[in-house]
């Protein structure tokens, strides 16, 4: 009898990241990772890094299928205009989940340095971690070139 087909579904390595390292999620989570590794059929990955870690850490085999993605319709600037002042090609954007392993507080610290008329966008939700969001507020505070939108989708996610 087969065994039940693992889907690792991450872009990354779960049990690593911060949200999980109190408490048993993280240990939780890695025993899965091992349980996967050692007895799944098949186990796909979305990403290339992930891929070589189950090679490297457990010399597994694993199918790589990324995420796919609707490529974004291409709209005038209006509703970033509206919202937050911005203009075609006068800001620099992060898109993505607002969470410590993605490296944002050093993107901000390096911006923070860095001699341009251009913004610094940072759209994206905090998933789970507001008190990562308010860190990244905090170190932002006093250069008025950085802007949070939150979570953006639709036309303004476009837009951006």
């Amino acid at each position: 009898m087969k065994n039940v087909v693992q889907d690792l579904t991450s872009a990354g390595i779960d049990w690593q990241r911060e949200k999980w390292q109190s408490g048993l999620g993280s240990k939780f989570i890695h025993q899965g990772e091992k349980n996967a590794a050692k007895y799944a059929d098949e186990v796909i990955v979305l990403s290339k890094g992930v891929q070589d870690y189950f090679k490297e850490t457990y010399g597994r085999e694993t199918h790589f299928i990324p995420n796919g993605v609707n490529r974004p319709q291409i709209r005038e600037a209006k509703l970033i205009t509206d919202h937050f002042g911005l203009e075609k090609d006068s800001y620099i954007l992060f898109l993505g989940r607002l969470v410590p392993e993605k490296g944002i507080r050093y993107l901000v610290e390096a911006f923070k340095n860095v001699k341009t008329e251009k913004k610094l966008v940072i759209a994206g939700g905090s998933s789970d971690t507001d008190s990562f969001m308010e860190e990244l507020k905090e170190l932002a505070k006093g250069d008025d070139r950085i802007l949070f939108t939150g979570f953006v989708q639709g036309a303004m996610l476009d837009e951006l």
